[in-house]
């Protein structure tokens, strides 16, 4: 009887030696949700038209009115309304912010016309973007 072994390992060698063709690699996983009706920008008190694109990535810009925090202090938030069901909040996660999202810094935005990117999310019947950096938030004229 041969011993096919020697062979055996050979062409297990080469097979795992061959580089993988487009077809055999593995798609890459979306870094952000897609983005909503391409680079349109969203006025913060469109709820209807926000609740349309939950889950997606929006530009929003208005001028924002209040700042303030939770019960806790764990969550710190920006509105363009006074009443923050009137239009979609900017909320800051204080445990995410690696010591970033501090009121002193939140009370710059107040005031001033911003423009936000984030992913339209909703939290009891409020919708919100939850923003990880300020480099999502920026100042416009």
């Amino acid at each position: 009887m041969k011993n096919h072994l020697p062979a055996l390992a050979l062409i297990a060698l080469t097979l795992s030696a061959a580089p993988l063709g487009a077809a055999d690699k593995p798609a890459p996983a979306p870094a952000t949700p897609p983005a909503a009706s391409g680079e349109k920008t969203y006025a913060p008190k469109d709820l209807e038209a926000l609740r349309a694109v939950k889950g997606q990535t929006v530009k929003i810009e208005g001028t924002i009115l209040k700042q303030g925090e939770s019960k806790t202090g764990s969550v710190r938030y920006l509105n363009f309304t006074d009443h923050f069901q009137e239009s979609i909040s900017l909320v800051f996660m204080v445990s995410k912010g690696g010591g970033d999202f501090t009121k002193e810094k939140l009370t710059n935005y107040v005031g001033k016309k911003v423009q936000v990117t984030g992913v339209v999310g909703e939290y009891n019947s409020n919708l919100q973007i939850e923003v990880g950096s300020f480099d999502q938030l920026k100042f416009v004229p």
